[in-house]
């Protein structure tokens, strides 16, 4: 737990090692090399600023603003990130990253009426028992027997890709044209994709599983998605093929499939989750319909820019 630093004096620096950085000292073969840094303003309310005060004492109000202490965990470290404009001093609108659940373009939210009543979700089907509930066993005609629009068959990687989730980004304005080209400085190339590693692991719309860059001691597996199969070019083709208003830079598309841990048990399921009575549709001969499920965010970040977008997952197994 972080606690607040006495901020009435000068804070030189206040520093800790990661989880990850720690690990790395520790091995001490010479991994351990501080190659970069980045900064942020998580801490700063800027509506604190005063402009009715003399010009000394404007930002005191946000000087004076205690700040957290630093921590070991780096899923909770630097949300919002600071960045450099090269020769864009005169930028006036910054990137955003949002989810494209439009059915044309990406995968949609599941349905309420099919995810126990709660909306805005993408559902991952952890094990094949869950996957028949839809495309065998519901009493249902054969040709309605299928998985539902927002649901990823999470049995397999090869099963996964085929449902990826879509993240625009660009700039959400209607002061310039949605088809101008967004500066390179606010393209984003690379993004960080933080998931927790027992419920899921990636999957590029190729089909190719990908390995995470490390993982903490809360077991939150980072990925950084550079490979350009993860990115296709600026949706400018028309107005409405993008959730943004303005222009757009690269698309992200990614998908997930179940871990070990919710694919072949229902630990996690009794310890962290929930189950929901009626989840599935009606089965022949009255079979179960009760799912096991855990609710959890996914958070991608841009490694450059800074944006981030936090994805509501939802993670389904047919109760044994």
């Amino acid at each position: 737990m972080s606690s607040f630093l006495d901020n009435s004096g000068d804070i030189i620096l206040d520093a800790v090692l990661t989880d990850v950085g720690r690990k790395m000292l520790a091995s001490a073969d010479g991994s351990f090399k501080i190659v970069s840094f980045a900064f942020s303003d998580d801490e700063i309310n800027y509506s604190l600023y005063d402009s009715s005060l003399s010009s000394a004492n404007r930002d005191l109000n946000i000087l004076k603003t205690p700040i957290l202490e630093a921590i070991p965990d780096s899923s909770a470290a630097i949300k919002q990130k600071l960045i450099t404009l090269k020769g864009l001093n005169e930028q006036l609108y910054l990137p955003v990253a949002r989810i494209n659940a439009t059915a044309m373009v990406g995968m949609p939210y599941a349905a309420a009426s099919y995810n126990g009543d709660t909306a805005n979700q993408f559902v991952v089907l952890t094990n094949q028992t869950a996957v028949e509930k839809y495309t065998v066993n519901q009493d249902a005609a054969a040709n309605s027997k299928s998985v539902p629009s927002g649901f990823i068959d999470g049995t397999s990687f090869t099963n996964a890709y085929t449902s990826p989730v879509a993240i625009d980004q660009g700039l959400d304005t209607t002061a310039i044209s949605w088809n101008a080209n967004v500066p390179a400085d606010l393209n984003e190339d690379t993004y960080i994709l933080e998931i927790d590693d027992r419920l899921a692991k990636v999957v590029n719309p190729n089909g190719d599983p990908i390995d995470y860059s490390y993982i903490d001691t809360n077991n939150i597996a980072t990925y950084v998605l550079a490979e350009d199969d993860f990115y296709t070019s600026a949706p400018n083709t028309t107005q409405g093929d993008s959730v943004l208003a303005g222009p757009r830079g690269k698309r992200l598309r990614f998908s997930l499939y179940a871990s070990a841990d919710v694919a072949n048990s229902d630990y996690l399921f009794d310890t962290i989750g929930t189950e929901i009575a009626d989840y599935f549709p009606s089965q022949v001969s009255s079979g179960n319909q009760t799912a096991k499920t855990i609710d959890a965010i996914i958070r991608v970040r841009g490694d450059k820019t800074g944006i981030s977008v936090s994805i509501p997952f939802r993670f389904v197994r047919a109760a044994s």
